[in-house]
């Protein structure tokens, strides 16, 4: 994933866990300590999202290959030599 969309999905990520805890702040602020502060819902998501950034099969724009999925795992075996890493 390129650096600068890893950094927005980082950013979209830590925005969303921030508005939720101050969802929850204001719920406390109205019905008092018995609504949780949030975090023990919202941290795990986070944690997920999180590394979802980096361990989730993204997918790619690519047109289509003829010959489909098989012949996209046979070029790709081909080119790493059967690691399944790209050379540098």
């Amino acid at each position: 994933m390129p650096r600068d969309d890893l950094a927005a999905r980082v950013d979209d990520a830590l925005g969303s866990y921030q508005d939720e805890l101050a969802r929850f702040a204001g719920l406390r602020a109205v019905h008092g300590p018995t609504v949780p502060d949030g975090a023990a819902t919202d941290g795990p998501q986070l944690a997920r999202r999180l590394r979802d950034l980096t361990t989730v099969q993204q997918p790619t724009w690519a047109w289509p290959l003829p010959g489909g999925e098989g012949r996209w795992r046979r070029i790709a075996h081909e080119v790493t030599a059967g690691t399944g890493r790209f050379p540098v």
